[in-house]
């Protein structure tokens, strides 16, 4: 074997094994760097967090209910994230955010950026309507489908 085929190898079983952990530990990805194979990276795409039903003696609010049946009632009218990556609400620290609950949008227009692998990637209002609720913080790491944005 050359060196290539064996460093291709060790590449290969490296993968493998972060696959089986990415399973196991219920990861959206997982990376390893070492100085014979470099830096290996792996990253489910289909991945949904697994979030335990924990009970508390805590009462939800009416705002807490109102917004939970908005959520699950109008799923049309969410934005949800296209990737997983990171929420940017402004294009830079000293700028204004994009929205802000009560602006009026439309369609095509800019709601906010989720930054993945290094690039920003804009997420437009797929309709014209009025920002009802924003779901999620600046600099708030996102998974696939996750939801961003109410527009009514």
């Amino acid at each position: 074997m050359t060196k290539n085929q064996i460093i291709d190898e060790e590449i290969k079983q490296a993968i493998e094994e972060l696959t089986n952990l990415l399973e196991e530990l219920n990861l959206s990805e997982i990376q390893i760097e070492n100085d014979k194979i470099g830096k290996v990276k792996v990253a489910r795409h289909n991945y949904k967090p697994q979030i335990a039903n924990v009970s508390t003696n805590q009462e939800k609010t009416n705002n807490d209910v109102e917004n939970e049946n908005l959520i699950n009632e109008n799923n049309e009218n969410i934005v949800k994230s296209p990737m997983v990556g990171t929420v940017y609400l402004q294009p830079d620290p000293d700028s204004d955010p994009f929205i802000k609950i009560g602006d009026k949008v439309k369609k095509g227009q800019t709601l906010l950026i989720v930054e993945a692998m290094k690039t920003m990637n804009d997420i437009v209002a797929d309709k014209n309507g009025i920002i009802k609720e924003i779901l999620v913080k600046n600099e708030q790491p996102v998974q696939f489908d996750d939801q961003l944005i109410i527009i009514e």
